[in-house]
């Protein structure tokens, strides 16, 4: 008989491995977005620092002086700045709370070439369902917005262009965010839950990388496209391939604002022309090899139900998705407030 082990080697019970392991790993999404949200804080303090040259330990004072200085607080090299600052000191100190729990994600870190031509290849595919689930999801918020419901969404258009501003958001939207949204929301889930249940790993990494958007326009897309990212690296037992494949989507989405940022504003035709190529691959490369998409889940259906159960009532998972709805919800009410 096999013997069962837990995400850090150990043998042990399924079940008390299971519910520990994954009590752990919501433990550690919900230390992540906390410290993605709230590290702001200390953030512009180190800024009034720095910019204003003293140290207050007032916030109202750093409320104050930044609203007297938008220009600089608007600026999109100062809030690039900001996202690369908290996303990297979040997913370090997550990461070093994670190996000392026993669990590690460098297994699925190693690049590797296959890799790389599998990130490639579906690329195109990962792309057409971004762009349909973001259309759909654009006529429900306008929907909304006719009926005077405010619908709150991320905006990366850089203020104030320069060299600088596109370099920034560059690195964040192209490099970091997609490295360590991977490493995150795939490579630390998918190792904790797959051993126990691979759906129910596809459905947690899907769902946790909508919601941590905040918003809903993009939580439905990157739910979309979280579900087949979650596949592949399940697929390959590496995040290489879906870093390439969130790294590339991110800059052609991306493209005609930091084009424009550089003052190149006749690149409008050919960026649609390039979508449009990589849209038509997108659906070949899927009608010819859809079957790379489907993976083995428990052989017996009734352990793959009852598996999925257990890691979707898991009361810390609960209290992890409660806590992202909370914030896209209070969002909602915010700008519709007044």
């Amino acid at each position: 008989m096999q013997t069962e082990y837990s995400v850090n080697g150990a043998a042990a019970s399924p079940k008390n491995s299971m519910g520990r392991d994954i009590g752990v790993l919501a433990l550690l999404l919900i230390i992540y977005n906390l410290i993605s949200r709230y590290m702001i804080y200390p953030f512009y303090y180190v800024s009034y620092r720095f910019f204003a040259g003293e140290f207050t330990g007032s916030w109202n004072k750093v409320v104050e002086y930044f609203n007297d200085h938008r220009e600089l607080n608007d600026s999109t090299t100062f809030q690039m700045t900001a996202n690369i600052v908290i996303t990297v000191f979040s997913a370090a100190i997550t990461l070093l709370i994670a190996r000392c729990s026993g669990i590690s994600v460098r297994s699925y870190l190693k690049p590797s070439q296959q890799g790389g031509k599998t990130g490639l290849k579906w690329m195109p595919s990962c792309f057409v369902f971004n762009m349909i689930s973001s259309t759909i999801i654009a006529y429900f918020t306008n929907f909304l917005n006719s009926m005077g419901v405010s619908v709150p969404s991320s905006d990366f258009s850089i203020k104030q262009p320069s060299v600088l501003a596109v370099v920034m958001q560059f690195a964040y939207v192209i490099v970091l965010a997609p490295v360590f949204e991977e490493i995150i929301y795939r490579g630390l889930i998918i190792k904790v839950i797959s051993p126990y249940s691979k759906t129910g790993a596809v459905l947690v990494s899907a769902l946790s990388f909508g919601l941590m958007h905040g918003n809903i326009p993009q939580a439905a897309s990157a739910f979309c496209t979280g579900v087949i990212y979650a596949v592949i690296a399940l697929k390959c037992g590496s995040i290489f391939p879906t870093v390439i494949i969130h790294s590339l989507n991110n800059m052609l989405v991306n493209s005609p604002e930091l084009l424009g940022a550089l003052g190149i504003n006749n690149s409008s035709a050919a960026i649609s022309t390039i979508e449009i190529i990589v849209a038509l691959i997108g659906f070949l490369v899927w009608f010819v090899d859809y079957k790379f998409m489907k993976y083995e889940p428990e052989t017996d259906s009734r352990i793959t139900t009852a598996a999925v159960k257990k890691v979707m009532t898991h009361p810390m998972i609960i209290v992890y998705f409660s806590l992202l709805l909370f914030f896209i919800i209070r969002a909602i009410i915010l700008a519709n407030a007044g």
